[in-house]
């Protein structure tokens, strides 16, 4: 698609991504001078309607948020291609390299980096999960966090879920693509703001061992992390507590893993 235009003033430069019927492309601004980023969801007779939920979905999360770590809603357009109608959103450009390619390439980071890029996205959670209703990402994994010059972003927003106000703060029913770093309950359609923690907790394993969370050794329900890297105990229990298997035995909000991470101390201290 290079050096197609879309929607009379986006100029494809490459691709950034595809995945069942949706590209993520970078594009060249022909009206502001800039690049930026379309999504485009080809809307066809095979589109299923929960591809086209969740894309409309994006559109309106992204419309409603302002942060300087999640790319900037700009616009909405259709677009006709050879194979029928697609829909284009339009969004910021993030200069930066994915976490996931930084890994591919041989890197791995030490704790404090580790730390760091957790205390990033969790201010970034904050923000999310204090929205009224709050919203949960659903799909936090290494190539969805970007490394730019000076602060660390987080993409792709399309597979977020709003939590409406009720008491368990569950949403609905609604199952979304899983992968490596996909919390137990997403199996099965439920999302709470605690599943983002756990998607967090197995992407910063991953940054500090270079080993997928499907590879990482066990001990029981819990992640051993002791055998394969060196991690102070009390980073090591965070990460655990991250990635408890049961909901109610997690971290349940971005704030309180901030707060536990920053403490520095093990479960036991802190509950004393």
């Amino acid at each position: 698609m290079a050096g197609q235009i879309l929607g009379d003033r986006y100029q494809v430069e490459r691709e950034l991504g595809k995945h069942a019927g949706r590209w993520t492309l970078l594009v060249h601004d022909l009206h502001a001078k800039e690049r930026v980023v379309v999504k485009l969801l080809c809307s066809d007779e095979d589109l299923q309607s929960d591809a086209l939920k969740l894309f409309d979905r994006e559109v309106e999360t992204l419309k409603s948020l302002s942060h300087p770590c999640i790319p900037k809603y700009l616009g909405y357009f259709q677009h006709w291609l050879p194979g029928g109608r697609a829909l284009a959103l339009v969004q910021t450009y993030v200069a930066g390299r994915s976490l996931s390619d930084c890994l591919s390439r041989g890197r791995r980071f030490n704790e404090a980096e580790a730390k760091q890029i957790a205390k990033s996205v969790l201010y970034i959670l904050i923000y999310l999960q204090e929205r009224n209703p709050s919203i949960v990402h659903r799909d936090i994994k290494p190539s969805n966090i970007l490394l730019g010059d000076r602060k660390i972003h987080l993409v792709d927003f399309g597979s977020v879920k709003i939590i409406l106000n009720r008491q368990d703060g569950i949403s609905d029913f609604t199952i979304v693509n899983t992968h490596d770093f996909t919390p137990p309950e997403q199996y099965s359609g439920r999302a709470v703001t605690a599943s983002d923690l756990y998607s967090l907790g197995l992407t910063i394993m991953t940054s500090v061992t270079g080993i997928q969370p499907s590879q990482l050794p066990r001990k029981g329900n819990r992640f051993d992390l002791e055998s394969v890297v060196d991690l102070s105990p009390a980073f090591i229990d965070w990460l655990q507590w991250m990635t408890e298997t049961t909901i109610e035995h997690r971290l349940q909000s971005a704030m309180m893993a901030l707060q536990a991470l920053d403490a520095a101390q093990v479960r036991s201290a802190i509950a004393s």
